[in-house]
């Protein structure tokens, strides 16, 4: 009896397709002529059948005190795959999230209104070390209540900090909850604006626009972060002059 290999993409191995496959032949059928024709011991071909059940592609009625043994229409296979595709579907945008992070490809996340940037300044707290271009009035506007006790948080853990900040009227009140020598910050040039925050933190990117609109890409690449981190350092050290 030829083994069809699509039957081994559904699951079975070799012992449950010549079992399935001569109880399709045989219709209707105790077990011992589907043992024989499969040419597998019947006590064996009882548990096979039983597998074979659970994959719904066999089942079984009492006639005459015995029990007999039926193979589901073929179709019922195609039914089986259909349902693993749109099982696989379904997890594909997981696994390409996956593969985002291996080679040289970044991995990529996005985030959306207050919630999403709160969980990405939870995240800075896990961090050794974070460099920063920002404007203070973006974050007292928008997340101003979270933001202090965040700045405690970091201080607490020790965690290393430089921001380059923009000239803005909340500047000053800012600056202030700046402990040396850990959180160091310098102001930027009148007349600089940025319309996003852009955060470096355990290799990862993370740019956050505010507004009506509240949104960040968070972008996880070695590349993409040692670029931006040297442009931080090149504007840092202007600025100490």
């Amino acid at each position: 009896m030829e083994n069809h290999p699509i039957l081994k993409e559904i699951g079975l191995n070799d012992h449950e397709i010549a079992v399935y496959l001569a109880a399709l032949e045989l219709g209707e059928s105790t077990v011992l002529p589907i043992s024989k024709k499969a040419g597998i011991k019947r006590t064996y071909c009882y548990d096979i059948l039983a597998d074979l059940q659970k994959k719904n592609l066999v089942t079984y009625f009492e006639k005459n005190n015995r029990r007999r043994y039926v193979a589901e229409n073929p179709s019922k296979i195609g039914e089986i795959l259909q349902k693993r595709v749109k099982e696989f579907n379904e997890i594909l945008p997981e696994l390409k999230s996956i593969y985002n992070q291996s080679g040289k490809k970044p991995k990529v996340r996005f985030y959306e209104g207050k919630s999403g940037i709160l969980a990405i300044y939870e995240e800075l707290c896990k961090a050794k070390e974070i460099v920063a271009i920002a404007s203070p009035n973006h974050i007292y506007q928008y997340i101003g209540d979270f933001f202090s006790e965040f700045s405690k948080k970091v201080l607490a853990k020790k965690i290393k900090v430089r921001e380059l900040v923009t000239p803005d009227g909340a500047s000053v009140e800012y600056l202030s909850q700046f402990k040396k020598p850990l959180q160091e910050a310098r102001i930027l040039p009148k007349g600089v604006e940025f319309s996003t925050d852009m955060i470096i933190f355990s290799n990862k990117l993370a740019m956050i626009s505010y507004g009506e609109d509240i949104h960040a890409v968070v972008v996880e690449s070695s590349s993409i972060v040692d670029t931006q981190k040297t442009l931080f350092e090149i504007i840092w050290k202007g600025l100490d002059k």
